[in-house]
């Protein structure tokens, strides 16, 4: 096995060179292990809709039954589907085999424990290290298999009320969204409008990832060709989402967090609302001015999902990327599917399109998320050194990588992905030609790093 798929909350990479069965094999043992140590042996198991997914369960259940583990297996799946699961029928842990958003080689592992609470960092470590010390638990678990789907979708149903009739264009990339965002969406009365939603494990149109805009150009042209109220696109695993409106217009999610987080505060006034060190600088103003209190968090989904369940204040949390979790009339952890349902459930109510929700809204000058491939093994050292070169000359924070702060108005953002071989990079400024002044200082920083496929920088310039 290559170490580097031992990220920080998970296990992702490329199948048959970077893993394969065999190591799948070894990881249920290890995983089994492990979860029996902390919390107990009923786990439930689900995988996404990859041609690999299929292989790597038989491969991981197998090594996972060895331990003693008892299995519910719900076949095709989704992350908020498993977490729903370990929640309400108290299951010990939670396994869901997926690449998430990334190209169809891709593959992998999110695991959680009780409370579908993320298993990350240390717990990955462990993991890991079972791995090679082989240091296994022995026994002889059972497999039942059992559908989820209809418990998960009545509670979501159960907590939205469509005012109005919409419109909606949904696109799930072929990912396995696509089996079960129409239903759901349809049983809630909305006029469900597919585009790429036939499962294909090759996703032949694009990789779906809402956060990457040419993910979303599909169904920005269906919406306007139809007429529609909203479009919405999921990722392969459902845990995030995008929205595109009456225009065909692409948000990113720090905006649409705007919009949530007016409405949670209407009837929590004072409630404390998460962001991460990509969002733009207008969020924490805009929550502010709605009556709640913002919080800038380090991004990664595990760090949130702890930190709201550690503080009962906290009902709102969401990242650029499109994870977000709702704890006003919900669990708390991300679900890209509930997600868009509140945001359809505010739009039902309005007496206007979409787009109206932020006439008022600042308007800014700034990139969508940029990811420069860089080696697993120098992103953090790469990292490490910018941190150290940006805090000599201006204000920074460094809870996540580090975010320059130029002006009031202007900051960047350098940060070595805790799930991908890349460096992630943000911008953003109060016009043009000051977004073009701090990438071209971030560029030519970056230059002295030639592992560092700085290439987008370099588009955005020319």
């Amino acid at each position: 096995m290559n170490p580097h798929i031992f990220r920080a909350y998970g296990i992702r990479g490329i199948y048959n060179k970077d893993f394969d069965k065999n190591d799948s094999f070894l990881i249920g043992k290890a995983f089994g292990s492990y979860i029996q140590k902390i919390s107990g042996n009923r786990i439930v198991v689900g995988h996404d809709n990859r041609f690999s997914s299929d292989e790597i369960n038989a491969h991981f259940t197998q090594g996972l039954l060895s331990t003693g583990c008892n299995i519910t297996n719900v076949g095709y799946s989704l992350v908020p589907i498993i977490h729903y699961t370990v929640i309400n029928q108290g299951f010990d842990g939670g396994v869901m085999i997926t690449g998430s958003h990334n190209p169809k080689e891709f593959n992998g592992f999110k695991f959680e424990g009780k409370n579908a609470q993320t298993l990350f960092n240390q717990s990955i470590k462990e993991i890991e290290k079972l791995t090679e010390t082989k240091k296994f638990i022995t026994g002889n678990g059972e497999i039942t298999y059992q559908d989820v789907f209809e418990g998960y979708m009545n509670a979501v149903i159960s907590r939205i009320d469509l005012q109005q009739p919409l419109k909606i264009v949904i696109d799930a990339g072929n990912g396995t969204a696509s089996g079960f965002a129409p239903i759901l969406f349809e049983r809630l009365g909305v006029k469900v409008i597919k585009k790429h939603c036939f499962l294909h494990g090759d996703y032949p149109y694009h990789i779906p990832d809402p956060e990457e805009k040419i993910a979303m150009d599909d169904a920005a042209t269906e919406v306007l060709s139809q007429k529609a109220d909203l479009g919405v696109g999921f990722d392969a695993d459902g845990d995030r989402f995008g929205i595109i409106d009456e225009k065909g217009q692409v948000y990113e999610n720090d905006k649409i967090m705007i919009l949530l987080a007016r409405d949670i505060l209407k009837r929590n006034r004072g409630a404390k609302v998460l962001f991460d060190i990509k969002s733009s600088f207008v969020l924490p103003k805009e929550i502010e001015k709605a009556g709640g209190v913002p919080i800038m968090m380090q991004t990664g989904n595990p760090y949130f999902r702890a930190t709201m369940e550690d503080d009962p204040q906290i009902l709102l949390g969401g990242e650029v990327s499109g994870h977000t979790f709702i704890k006003d009339n919900y669990y708390g952890f991300d679900d890209g599917l509930f997600a868009a349902a509140r945001v359809m459930e505010i739009l039902s109510r309005a007496p206007h399109p979409f787009s109206e929700f932020f006439k008022d809204v600042v308007k800014t000058a700034h990139t969508e998320e940029l990811r420069l491939p860089c080696p697993d093994n120098e992103k953090f050292e790469i990292e490490k050194a910018m941190k150290k070169e940006f805090r000599n000359n201006w204000e920074t924070i460094e809870i996540d990588g580090v975010r320059v702060k130029f002006s009031e108005t202007a900051w960047a953002l350098v940060r070595a992905s805790n799930t991908s071989p890349y460096l992630s990079l943000r911008f953003e400024a109060e016009n043009d030609g000051k977004l073009r002044e701090i990438i071209e200082i971030v560029e030519a920083r970056l230059q002295k790093y030639p592992v560092v496929d700085t290439g987008c920088l370099k588009e955005l310039l020319s």
